[in-house]
């Protein structure tokens, strides 16, 4: 026999047969229902309130859960409620699953907040004469988990947790098969969590809220690796000479990652103990480096990596100082130099779920082309080198207040800074500008050599452009254009059968698009088909942090890209210098 569900307040009605669970009827009618707990009736988060039918007898879980989230007596978990007959009830907000922006710029993708880390108030069973369960067990048959794992150093310290708080304390639980913490009372609302965007040239650590998914405050930093090379591939290079320098790089960047999360944590007030787990997201070699893995195998034929995936490990074995158990992990590597940073990427923008044909560009000292077509993916990489960011540059800088990132003319030449301070230098955005605005008026030629004798464009008194400077460009500019072109020919995908291009990293924030295109960086197509996704590595890590779902659909994805390398096709090097003019000319067309 059917019975009818009336919810209310959500204006809905679903039928149910006897016997059923209410949290599944309700799941089953596209409701998103907080299920934090995968229905243990631990968590007391899907909770709906009873207005008409039968209201069974209290639980004692349901009841301690009442009494702790200080509601009526007509509440009942739907995960534990089993349909007898007609029902109208109540789904209060807090009972339906939170969802969280994780890109913010160009496209918004909402992800639905389940992460691996969740906190548990509980109120445990003591051990009696007549049952003297070990205290493992008593939590194995809290949580309703035959083979709950308990790190050794936290046994060390259960006992004293639980006899001090009388049984009353907060559990943290790793993908709902692991403690990793005891904390006395209730402490679920302090459950944090941290993204890292780990970039070639610069370091991004993101505060977030596992709760809510709010992201609370983002810390940067330049890469301190630099001066052991500008580019990724003279880091490969040192850490190749000896053992010795991949441990200088190792050691550089978990300085500074170390610094920056005490900064960011003593800013915000969070204590280090409420940091449950860390995601990485970087190119193939960054990652390497991070971990201390040699990187032997990326500096010679056929550039392979030492992995592509890795079991999470604790955030203790890279030195940091978080939780004593904090999880660490690191976004999984394509192929050869197309990184974590790109699985990141393609997470976040959804692209395994979009219709039509997708490329997705990371324009950064690396740059790295995927080409998504039907159910296929396709992903290469080419050395953009550091020009993008600013560097290599005579009067180049990174993104920093005094850089100049816009310029246009209007009768006289206008420029914009950041932070509207006094120019200091150019940044990456601003270079495609001024290169697009002098190749207008001829001051530099198609071919990129400069117009007159002085081998110089004057920019403001103390800002040039140098012959050198320009060729530093071409150079970057030429291999995006012609791991484009050649990404696209192995499809057959004309430029007008793009349905949306994705531009990522910092640089593409403040990218004129119709300057660009002049220069060649962008195939001219139709300026709305261009979209600026900023930072979908942090953006992709923040997704993974947050979503069990997100992650595993990240690891199953990379298993699908095919990989294809520019430099083993004989066409590479003639498209290369054909690319190196200045305009459209060599892109897909």
């Amino acid at each position: 026999m059917a019975y009818t569900i009336k919810i209310l307040n959500l204006a809905k009605t679903i039928r149910a047969q006897k016997g059923e669970l209410l949290a599944d009827k309700i799941l089953e009618s596209g409701i998103d229902l907080s299920l934090y707990c995968q229905k243990k009736a631990v968590c007391g988060k899907c909770f709906v309130e009873i207005l008409e039918g039968y209201l069974p007898p209290l639980e004692e879980i349901e009841d301690f859960l009442i009494q702790k989230n200080r509601k009526s007596q007509k509440y009942r978990l739907a995960c534990r409620y089993k349909i007898t007959g007609d029902l109208a009830i109540h789904i209060p907000p807090e009972s339906l699953l939170q969802k969280t922006l994780i890109l913010k710029t160009g496209i918004k993708m909402p992800l639905a907040i389940d992460p691996f880390i969740k906190k548990y108030f509980v109120e445990l069973n003591k051990p009696e004469l007549d049952h003297p369960h070990s205290l493992l067990d008593v939590w194995r048959k809290h949580f309703r988990k035959k083979n709950l794992n308990v790190p050794v150093n936290l046994l060390r310290t259960i006992p004293g947790s639980l006899k001090n708080n009388r049984f009353k304390v907060t559990a943290v639980l790793y993908d709902d098969n692991e403690i990793l913490a005891v904390e006395p009372g209730d402490t679920t609302e302090r459950s944090f969590g941290l993204a890292v965007d780990l970039g070639t040239t610069t370091l991004v650590v993101e505060l977030i809220d596992l709760n809510t998914g709010k992201s609370i405050d983002t810390a940067t930093e330049n890469n301190s690796q630099m001066k052991y090379g500008m580019d990724i591939v003279s880091r490969i290079s040192f850490a190749y000479q000896t053992s010795d320098n991949l441990k200088k790089l190792q050691a550089a960047i978990l300085k500074i990652l170390s610094l920056m999360i005490k900064t960011i944590l003593d800013r915000n007030q969070v204590s280090q103990e409420y940091i449950y787990e860390i995601v990485f997201a970087g190119n193939t070699a960054m990652n390497h480096l991070l971990l201390g893995i040699p990187v032997d195998t990326l500096a010679i034929s056929p550039f392979h990596a030492v992995f592509h995936r890795l079991p999470e490990f604790t955030a203790n074995e890279l030195g940091l100082r978080l939780n004593p158990n904090s999880k660490a992990y690191v976004v999984p590597n394509i192929k050869s130099f197309v990184g974590g940073d790109i699985s990141a990427g393609l997470q976040a923008t959804d692209l395994a779920n979009r219709k039509g044909n997708y490329l997705f560009v990371d324009l950064g000292t690396n740059g790295e082309i995927v080409l998504k077509t039907e159910n296929k993916f396709v992903a290469t990489s080419t050395a953009a080198g550091p020009a993008f960011e600013g560097m290599n540059i005579g009067s180049g800088m990174l993104a920093l207040p005094g850089a100049i990132y816009k310029a246009e003319k209007r009768n006289r030449l206008i420029l914009h800074t950041i932070g509207k301070e006094k120019p200091q230098g150019i940044c990456g955005t601003g270079l495609i500008d001024l290169i697009a605005l002098f190749l207008n008026e001829g001051k530099i030629t198609p071919s990129g050599k400069i117009d007159g004798n002085k081998g110089i464009i004057r920019v403001t008194e103390k800002i040039s452009l140098s012959q050198q400077d320009i060729r530093e460009i071409q150079l970057a500019v030429a291999a995006v254009k012609t791991g484009i072109r050649m990404i696209c020919e192995k499809y057959r995908i004309e430029k007008d059968d793009l349905d949306k291009v994705f531009i990522a990293g910092a640089f593409g924030n403040y990218l004129n698009t119709k300057n660009a295109m002049r220069i060649g960086l962008l195939p001219d197509i139709d300026s709305a088909k261009i979209v600026y996704v900023g930072n979908s590595s942090l953006a992709g890590a923040r997704a993974i942090l947050l979503s069990k779902l997100a992650r595993k659909k990240t690891e199953s994805l990379i298993k699908k890209v095919h990989y294809i390398s520019l430099a083993s096709d004989p066409r590479f090097q003639q498209y290369f210098i054909d690319s190196l003019n200045l305009g459209d000319g060599n892109n897909p067309r």
